[in-house]
């Protein structure tokens, strides 16, 4: 399977306006499309500046009529915070919108905080159940067009749905963790997944996947049934500048303000559990954020594909201050001059695995 591409984006509130940050969304996400770009994935947040697009599908409606190739969801709708039915109708909706290229990103959500907001309380545990519960209900009812629900802590369904999706028996599902139980539980259910390289964590974590899928593959009763050979990726920032030192002071800048973002909600509540989590020399050290000239980026990404048995590289190019025209140019460049190499890299990785295997 060839090394695909993707956007990852949070709307994160710049020095612009509302207004200007989602119009430049729809712009970028439109050049990306015209780049080559696979996939744009958003994520779901609220009551903070993290994301001025709180309710991600509606921006995935209006990318469905602004662009026709490329793959587009959430990643991911954070389920304790639907209710259970209208998701599962709003899901077949957009699906039939993009004629069939809706992903349906999946989680339960990272911050106690937002969820709090939309009145899902209690602590780890019983947010992973409300979660776990919703997704079988929801996928359940986009398989068969009936919501017929005994709730646990949901209450209970018995109704048909107004609307079918296009793909059946429902848009894939991807997910998004840097933990081997969740990589093994989304192997085994052929389900997209999407981590980060963490100082060289990423193999082992892709090693883990890959083995589950192989042992579970053909199985009846997986989550994505339909999924022959799912996506596994790394996610991370990519800034590309013209020399070393302009790429990292546009990086530490935009980064500077967009960790702001993350902790302003946390910090409003007095949390500071996350203080220097997000640190952006942390994420340099880690290998998480790609920084430097067209040739360093390139050599960076192509190293990972090498040495992580991934298939998919989900790029955060507009975050902070980053400019829509810059975040533009690099899409361009990334697609013609660091895509070429990294899917050669993939291929390579591919054939030593056929000549080791024999």
């Amino acid at each position: 399977m060839s090394l695909k591409f993707g956007i990852f984006d949070s709307f994160d509130l710049s020095h612009d306006s509302p207004e200007n940050v989602l119009a430049g969304r729809l712009t970028f996400a439109q050049e990306a499309e015209r780049a080559g770009f696979d996939y744009y994935h958003v994520t779901e947040h609220h009551g903070t500046p993290l994301s001025v697009c709180p309710s991600p599908n509606i921006f995935i409606a209006a990318l469905s009529q602004t662009t026709a190739v490329m793959r587009v969801g959430a990643l991911v709708n954070v389920l304790p915070s639907y209710e259970p039915f209208r998701l599962a109708e709003e899901i077949a909706t957009l699906d039939q919108l993009t004629h069939g290229r809706l992903d349906f990103g999946v989680g339960a959500g990272i911050s106690p905080i937002e969820l709090g907001i939309v009145g899902v309380h209690g602590d780890r545990d019983h947010v992973r159940a409300i979660y776990q519960e919703t997704l079988t209900a929801v996928t359940n009812a986009l398989a068969s067009g009936h919501m017929k629900h005994t709730g646990t802590l949901l209450r209970d369904y018995d109704a048909r749905l107004s609307i079918l999706p296009y793909q059946k028996p429902y848009p894939q599902l991807w997910y998004a963790s840097g933990n081997a139980s969740s990589a093994e539980w989304a192997g085994s259910n052929a389900i997209n997944f999407v981590g980060r390289w963490e100082n060289g964590a990423m193999p082992d974590l892709a090693e883990t996947y890959w083995k589950a899928w192989e042992e579970h593959r053909g199985e009846q009763g997986r989550l994505n049934p339909h999924v022959e050979e799912p996506r596994l990726g790394i996610s991370g920032p990519v800034v590309i500048g013209e020399s070393e030192a302009q790429a990292l002071e546009m990086f530490h800048q935009a980064h500077d303000l967009h960790e702001q973002r993350i902790l302003q909600l946390w910090h409003e509540n007095g949390d500071h559990r996350l203080d220097g989590a997000f640190k952006g020399e942390r994420l340099l050290g880690a290998g998480n954020a790609v920084v430097g000239t067209l040739d360093s980026v390139r050599d960076q990404l192509v190293s990972q594909v090498e040495t992580s048995g991934i298939n998919y590289l989900e790029l955060k190019l507009l975050f902070g201050d980053i400019p829509v025209g810059h975040a533009t140019r690099s899409a361009h460049a990334i697609m013609s001059r660091i895509a070429p190499a990294a899917r050669d890299a993939a291929r390579g990785r591919a054939g030593r695995a056929d000549l080791k295997a024999s």
